[in-house]
């Protein structure tokens, strides 16, 4: 494991939220504080709280547009290929199909915290997509 990849893998388990600890893990390389990185990914924990983009993808393509974001025509093209990337080593990008269930639901929510999928699936997710943005480069 690389070393950015340690460190979204540390902040998720110190309890940042997937999001959070992809763009935390990678920003200062692209000139952002980590304190602002961490607020401004809060709210795509969780597929953006309705079960929709895993929260992990969310964040590494914030840490795209970091590094591509003057160019529309680069940042379309590297968030493609990251996106590609993803879902043929984790078979989707969207939280509720990877999880197995709707994490939106309350039944969802329970079955996820009965299963401990935050805790396996989730940080699994962190670490793909850490690995995935260090391989490429980031």
């Amino acid at each position: 494991m690389n070393e950015k990849t340690k460190k979204a893998a540390a902040f998720f388990a110190e309890g940042f939220y997937c999001s959070q600890a992809i763009l935390g893990a990678f920003c200062e390389t692209y000139g952002m504080e980590r304190e602002t990185a961490f607020r401004i990914s809060c709210g795509l924990n969780s597929g953006a709280r309705c079960a929709e983009l895993c929260g992990a993808v969310s964040g590494a393509v914030l840490v795209i547009g970091l590094k591509y974001g003057d160019s529309k025509d680069a940042c379309n093209l590297k968030t493609e290929a990251f996106i590609k990337s993803f879902q043929e080593k984790n078979g989707d990008v969207v939280c509720r199909a990877i999880l197995g269930c709707d994490i939106f639901t309350l039944d969802g929510r329970e079955k996820a915290v009965k299963e401990k999928l935050y805790g396996t699936t989730c940080v699994n997710m962190v670490i793909s997509a850490a690995q995935i943005l260090e391989d490429s480069g980031y």
